[in-house]
């Protein structure tokens, strides 16, 4: 699905393919120290190019992340969009880059009798629509990208590149903000 150069921009890593693979096993041997993370598709799109050689395919997604702290089981329920730059290299398709933007997010207890609190003082800072969820990944030491707000700047950039993509023109990561100057594909 996705090609060796492949970027991937995540809340919680951003990279090429192989070190987003290497971050994901990881985090899975850290068990309850990490996240468990479950997505649902809820549906999707597909924009191509008018000579079919690249495509841009946005889905709604809601992203359910298990988080344990104090030994209370928190599920943090996600809604967003992931966006898929794909191109046709030779006979295959594949990602060249995918990064998502949140609409809006909440927490909820797994067991209603067993209450985290959350104060409300440190999850103002972080961005509307993936509030709690990037408090959390900050609380386990992964600190989150701060530009994936649906609601924000991020969403004109991102949605700029996805016009100039399918255009044929050259795209460079950050897709929501500032070119990234050592990248390399």
């Amino acid at each position: 699905m996705f090609f060796d150069d492949a970027y991937i921009a995540t809340s919680w890593k951003q990279g090429n393919i192989d070190e987003f693979i290497e971050a994901s096993k990881a985090g899975f041997e850290k068990g309850s120290r990490f996240m468990y993370i479950l997505h649902r598709i809820i549906g999707s799109q597909v924009d191509m190019s008018p000579d079919l050689t690249r495509a841009v395919c946005k889905m709604k997604i809601t992203i359910t992340c298990r988080f344990t702290f104090d030994d209370i089981e928190m599920d943090n329920d996600a809604d967003c969009r992931f966006f898929f730059f794909l191109e046709k290299r030779g006979q295959r398709w594949g990602v060249v880059f995918y990064t998502l933007l949140f609409d809006k997010d909440k927490f909820t207890p797994v067991n209603p009798e067993r209450i985290y609190s959350i104060p409300e003082d440190e999850v103002k800072q972080y961005p509307s629509g993936y509030k709690y969820l990037a408090w959390a990944e900050n609380k386990i030491s992964q600190p989150p990208k701060m530009n994936l707000n649906a609601h924000g700047p991020e969403r004109n950039i991102l949605y700029g590149r996805m016009k100039t993509w399918l255009e044929g023109g050259q795209i460079r990561p950050d897709l929501t903000g500032e070119d990234d100057p050592h990248w390399k594909p």
